[in-house]
């Protein structure tokens, strides 16, 4: 085999890079940047897990503060009502701060629209009157009176009401019992029919309020009798009477 030595020809050197350098880059630092760049890296995602951690601590304890203001503000308007008789504006009122006047005022405008009705206002007398009543009320009120509001209308009964006395108890937590002692005048086709005493028990609640209505009293109980049905029963005292 005939090699470079033979032939007289110096065999060509493989010059080997310098120790540490590739194609000039200085690898010797190379262990130290990737450290750095792992360091980096490491840190910046420490700084968004921790950043995050603060936006959802904070974040919870904003949604409970904001919760327990709403329950506090809950439980501060619980018992707190709006009264407004016959105006735009209303005014806040707890059970305890309601006038004797808007519940006397409130007994008399549901006695009078019970009782002073004709063959031509009585189904808008009695559907206004409803709309103050509990539903319950309001289903057997309606059942009950579909008869007499026919008869009302086919024989041209008119009816005048007068109170003569009245009790109203309160309990101080919005309900008020109200026992009423009435004068009912009946006419018929323009003939006058008599006169009867009447016994008319009701218990009024405060309730909230609602849009389009002139008193927050809510009717849950309602009764009428002839005074002689009534007789035997006494009408409790209270001091927390309103008015008679």
């Amino acid at each position: 085999m005939i090699g470079a030595m033979e032939k007289g020809i110096k065999a060509a050197q493989i010059s080997a890079p310098p120790a540490g350098s590739y194609e000039g880059v200085d690898l010797t630092v190379m262990p130290k940047y990737l450290c750095f760049k792992a360091a980096l890296l490491k840190e910046k995602l420490l700084l968004k897990n921790l950043i995050l951690l603060l936006v959802g601590v904070f974040s919870i304890y904003f949604l409970v503060t904001r919760n327990e203001m709403s329950n506090l503000y809950s439980k501060l308007r619980e018992k707190e009502y709006i009264l407004a008789p016959g105006v735009v504006d209303f005014t806040p009122a707890s059970p305890q701060t309601v006038t004797d006047g808007y519940v006397n005022s409130a007994v008399l405008s549901f006695i009078r629209t019970l009782g002073n009705i004709n063959a031509q206002n009585i189904d808008e007398q009695y559907r206004e009157l409803s709309t103050y009543m509990s539903h319950d009320l309001k289903v057997r009120f309606d059942m009950e009176t579909t008869e007499w509001i026919e008869t009302v209308k086919l024989e041209n009964i008119s009816e005048i009401l007068k109170i003569s006395d009245k009790e109203i108890i309160s309990d101080e937590k919005g309900n008020y019992k109200i026992v009423a002692i009435v004068t009912r005048e009946r006419f018929a086709n323009n003939e006058y029919l008599g006169r009867t005493d009447e016994i008319i028990e009701m218990v009024l609640k405060l309730m909230p309020p609602k849009q389009g209505k002139r008193w927050f009293l809510q009717i849950s109980s309602l009764t009428r009798t002839e005074a002689n049905s009534f007789r035997g029963r006494e009408i409790k005292s209270n001091p927390n009477k309103v008015e008679k």
